[in-house]
């Protein structure tokens, strides 16, 4: 009989893309049911648009902040229980914001944003320990695929139970989620990759392993792909739905519309299976493209809801490849040996894929109307199609 009391922790299987990708999809339901609902009922509690700007930059400067602690709690804790850690803060955020009170707004909007970073740091560890660098193309698109029925079909769920039976109904349903995830990760005793982490340093402040970071091309190439792509998502899943409520639209259209932009997360399989037959330069350039002229037209069609909805929807449909693709050029450049620091900074796009677009928001938000915050958005999306063409036309 096995003599140590925690044998049950220890992993006993090899994960592949499936199980990462079963998380991913667990996690993704958990944050998916509640995204839209935040800024729905912070317009009820009776913020201004300006103010919710403003509050969306308090999580992401928090989420920043944590991403750079993170590293260390891994090397202080092991990372099976930093990324529990995270599961437990989301659990914490859809308790507060079930309050339905400013302040749980806004410690559920924090809490929410900070869970993120322990969760997604940890898989995306996880993910390059356990599957082959030449097999990413494939498992990327497979991990996106898994959460298009979670996010495709989460805000809408969530949008009617805020309706018909009050927050407190959608925060179940998202703390739920968070229990099944700790449920599902638990059960396959996940731990590091011992082959990996022997080769692995120990993983030092990720502050001081910057300067390496921006020296290495391929990696920040790979950083502002991603960037690109979070800062378009971020603006997808804020501004439309104010944009929707201040032109007096049903919120079960807006719930609508930010599920249908996610549920075409079906389209990442055969995005990779084209990415596989043609590389990932060209898919990835054609979207920033396409993605950045179709916000630049929701200006002209602002005063007509239908097409300027069906105008995000169809951004949503380009940006949806940068998801299947856009985290292979780093996971590709990064050496081994500096995998948790790396990813650390690395994962930083999605914080400052908030924050610092949010902070030209909240300037333009002081002088225009939400008009100028998809001329922005459509700006910078363009702007990082043109870097992005600096990929190497083997990739």
């Amino acid at each position: 009989m096995e003599s140590n009391p925690l044998f049950w922790l220890r992993p006993t299987r090899k994960p592949g893309a499936g199980a990462f990708a079963a998380l991913f999809a667990l996690d993704s339901m958990a944050r998916a049911t509640v995204v839209t609902v935040l800024y729905l009922q912070a317009k009820d509690l009776g913020l201004p648009d300006r103010d919710i700007t403003l509050l969306t930059n308090v999580a992401s400067l928090s989420s920043l902040a944590f991403s750079f602690l993170t590293p260390l709690l891994m090397q202080r804790f092991r990372r099976r229980w930093v990324y529990t850690g995270g599961i437990m803060l989301g659990m914490c955020a859809v308790l507060s914001l079930g309050t339905a009170t400013m302040t749980g707004e806004v410690a559920g909007l924090v809490l929410r944003a900070l869970s993120s970073v322990a969760i997604n740091i940890g898989l995306t560890l996880y993910v390059m320990d356990f599957i082959p660098r030449h097999q990413m193309i494939r498992s990327e698109p497979l991990r996106l695929f898994s959460s298009c029925l979670p996010w495709g079909l989460g805000p809408w769920i969530g949008v009617e139970l805020y309706k018909h039976f009050g927050v407190e109904a959608t925060s179940a349903l998202s703390f739920v989620a968070y229990a099944g995830l700790m449920v599902y990760f638990w059960y396959l005793r996940l731990s590091d990759n011992p082959a990996v982490a022997a080769a692995t340093r120990p993983p030092p402040n990720p502050l001081a392993s910057l300067k390496r970071f921006v020296a290495q091309p391929r990696l920040m190439l790979g950083w502002v792909i991603a960037f690109g792509r979070s800062a378009w998502w971020s603006m997808f899943f804020v501004y439309p739905t104010l944009y929707l409520r201040n032109h007096a639209v049903d919120d079960s259209w807006t719930g609508a519309l930010t599920g249908a932009g996610n549920i075409l997360l079906l389209l990442t399989l055969p995005i990779g299976w084209l990415a596989q037959r043609i590389g990932i330069r060209r898919p990835i350039v054609t979207a920033f493209l396409a993605g950045g002229g179709l916000t630049l037209l929701t200006a002209v069609t602002w005063n007509v809801v239908p097409l300027t909805a069906l105008l995000f929807l169809c951004g949503a449909v380009f940006v949806v490849c940068l998801d299947a693709l856009g985290n292979i050029p780093f996971m590709r450049a990064v050496r081994s040996y500096e995998r948790p620091q790396m990813t650390a900074l690395f994962r930083t796009y999605i914080d400052l894929g908030d924050l610092l677009p949010g902070l030209v928001y909240l300037a333009l938000q002081g002088y225009f109307d939400l008009r100028s915050v998809f001329i922005a958005s459509g700006i910078l999306t363009l702007a990082v199609g043109l870097v992005a063409t600096r990929l190497p036309k083997r990739m």
